[in-house]
């Protein structure tokens, strides 16, 4: 078993709690705001010459904090990707290939959505689809907003892993 980072393990002990509320202020939850720090933590353990950095706390933090920039752009493109594939086109103006790869698109969508749980699914449209903040989800479905955004969290990933080859 490898011997753990000394200034890893020093700073997450230290300030780990500290640095995942500061996280958790920046992502959308808790499991975005752990996978950052993850990959904070990976990122400074690849780090060859740790021994230059002066003050490891502020370097760490500003790492998060182009980590949650970079985690940002992605969940943006992503899910502009995914509401492109979602939004249905009139047929008549897309030539007769375009109009097949809409249909086999919108069928490989329809089974994504329909392996997902009821409400996982219903979350995942209301949200994509009619554009509904948590809050109205959580409203409409009787649900809490932390489980919209689980289930939201839960569909997005899903559809992705399902449609991976169309990215």
């Amino acid at each position: 078993m490898p011997k753990p980072d000394p200034l890893v393990q020093r700073f997450a002990t230290t300030f780990g709690a500290d640095f995942l509320r500061f996280l958790g202020r920046r992502v959308r939850n808790r499991a975005d705001a752990r996978d950052v720090a993850q990959e904070a933590y990976v990122r400074l353990l690849r780090l060859d010459r740790k021994e230059l950095i002066r003050d490891p706390q502020p370097y760490i933090y500003r790492l998060a904090a182009n980590l949650v920039h970079e985690f940002e752009l992605k969940r943006r493109a992503d899910d502009a990707r995914l509401t492109r594939w979602t939004q249905e086109r009139d047929g008549d103006e897309l030539p007769v290939e375009s109009t097949a790869e809409a249909m086999t698109l919108r069928a490989r969508i329809d089974d994504a959505l329909a392996e997902l749980t009821p409400n996982c699914r219903a979350v995942v449209i209301l949200h994509r689809r009619d554009g509904m903040t948590y809050d109205e989800i959580a409203q409409r479905l009787h649900i809490s907003s932390s489980m919209v955004k689980k289930y939201l969290a839960t569909g997005l990933r899903h559809c992705r892993s399902q449609l991976r080859d169309l990215i």
